[in-house]
């Protein structure tokens, strides 16, 4: 059985390649799945270490090809969200990803620290 299907809805987490790289989120729903990797249409995010508050994507709709080798984190999320609703809440001290309704994930470990 596998751990990921087509249709399943994630968030991916891009592993940084540099100590001052933005932390980069993709969250959207998997169309196609192998060993090797799965392409995911969804929408982009990024958090600057400059913003203090904010809730905006970083971009439209696209889909991505993501490496099952590559280091990234991947979340599964609930079968009822819908990716064109999810916002990425953030204030000095959280960061919230949420649909506004159901979902609402803490990922205030990654925010950057002081």
């Amino acid at each position: 059985m596998p751990a990921l299907r087509e249709g399943d809805r994630v968030l991916i987490i891009d592993r940084k390649l540099f100590k001052d790289d933005n932390t980069r989120f993709f969250v959207g729903v998997i169309e196609e799945y192998d060993e090797v990797a799965m392409r995911v249409r969804g929408y982009p995010f990024h958090l600057s270490p400059y913003e203090v508050s904010g809730s905006e994507r970083h971009g439209d709709e696209r889909s991505r090809v993501i490496s099952m080798s590559a280091g990234d984190l991947i979340y599964l999320l609930p079968a009822n969200v819908e990716p064109v609703k999810i916002q990425l809440r953030r204030s000095p001290k959280s960061l919230m990803l949420t649909d506004g309704d159901a979902l609402s994930l803490d990922l205030s470990e990654w925010l950057m620290r002081v």
